[in-house]
C-alpha cells in the first residue's frame, strides 16, 4: 500500500522549507516521481493560482477534480524536490487529461 502522496499524480500539501531558515509555507504540489534514496526524496511540481505562467507551465482544465480551490497551473518549470515526511495531506489528483499534457511539458522541460 502506498503512503501519503507517493502516487504520481497526486496532489498534496508540503512544507517548502525557505533556504537558511527553518521556516516554510504550506503549498499544494503535485507528485512527480517515487521517493528515492535514504532520504526518500521526492520529485514535486508546485502548483499556483497566480497568473503568469510560463509557456511551459500547465493551466489545469479540472482544477476542481484535484481537490484545488481555485483555477490553477501547475508550475512545471519550477519542478522541486522534497522529502517524503514533508507531504503532509493528499488532497486529490489529476485527472487524465491534465496528466498527458503535463507529460508533455516534463519532456520538453527535460529534453527526454
Amino acid at each position: 500500500m502506498d503512503q501519503i502522496g507517493v502516487k504520481p499524480y497526486t496532489v498534496c500539501l508540503a512544507k517548502f522549507r525557505f533556504l537558511e531558515s527553518e521556516q516554510f509555507k504550506v503549498r499544494p504540489v503535485i507528485v512527480a516521481g517515487h521517493p528515492y534514496g535514504t532520504r526518500q526524496v521526492v520529485a514535486v511540481i508546485p502548483i499556483s493560482s497566480s497568473a503568469g505562467a510560463e509557456s511551459i507551465d500547465v493551466v489545469l482544465q479540472n482544477w476542481q477534480a484535484a481537490g484545488l480551490l481555485k483555477a490553477s497551473v501547475a508550475r512545471v518549470h519550477r519542478i522541486s524536490a522534497t522529502l517524503l515526511k514533508d507531504l503532509l495531506e493528499e488532497i486529490g489528483s489529476i485527472d487524465k487529461i491534465d496528466q498527458a499534457t503535463i507529460k508533455v511539458a516534463l519532456k520538453e522541460l527535460l529534453i527526454l
